[in-house]
C-alpha cells in the first residue's frame, strides 16, 4: 500500500504529465487552424476539420482530468495537514500534561521545603510537644468515637 506522501507524489506527476500532454494538443491545434486559415475555403478538406475536433475533445477531456487530478491531490493534502494537526494537539497536549504533572512535583517540594525550614527553626522540645499534644488529641478524640 502506497504511502500518503507517495500518493501525492504521484498525483503531482500525473499533473505534469497532463499539462504538457495539453500543452502539446494545443501547439498541434494550433498548427493544423493556422494551416486551415492559410488556404483558400475551396481546398480546405474535411480531414482537418476532423483532426481539429479530435484535438478539441482530446483537450477537453484532458483538461477534466487536470481538475480532478488537482481536486484529488488536494484532498489528499488536506488529509495530510488534517494529520499533521492531530499529531500535533496530541503532541502538545501530552506537553501539556507533562507542564501540569512538573508544577504539582515543584509545589510540592515547596512545600516539603518549607516544612524541612519550619523543623529548622523551631526548638526540638517544642516540635516534642507539639507532637505529644496532637497525639494526645487524637487519642481523645478516639476514645471520644467509642463512647
Amino acid at each position: 500500500m502506497l504511502s500518503a506522501e507517495e500518493i501525492l507524489c504521484s498525483t503531482q506527476q500525473v499533473i505534469a504529465g497532463l499539462e504538457a500532454l495539453r500543452g502539446e494538443n494545443r501547439s498541434l491545434l494550433g498548427n493544423l487552424q493556422e494551416a486551415m486559415e492559410s488556404r483558400p475555403a475551396s481546398e480546405s478538406g474535411g480531414l482537418e476539420q476532423e483532426k481539429s475536433s479530435i484535438i478539441q475533445k482530446s483537450l477537453e477531456k484532458i483538461e477534466l482530468g487536470l481538475s480532478e487530478a488537482q481536486v484529488r491531490r488536494l484532498v489528499q493534502e488536506n488529509q495530510w495537514l488534517r494529520d499533521e494537526l492531530a499529531s500535533a494537539q496530541q503532541r502538545l497536549q501530552d506537553k501539556e500534561q507533562e507542564v501540569v504533572t512538573l508544577e504539582e512535583q515543584n509545589k510540592h517540594l515547596q512545600f516539603m521545603s518549607s516544612i524541612r525550614k519550619y523543623d529548622q527553626d523551631e526548638p526540638p522540645l517544642v516540635r516534642t510537644n507539639k507532637l505529644l499534644t496532637d497525639l494526645c488529641v487524637n487519642v481523645q478524640e478516639m476514645i471520644n468515637l467509642n463512647s
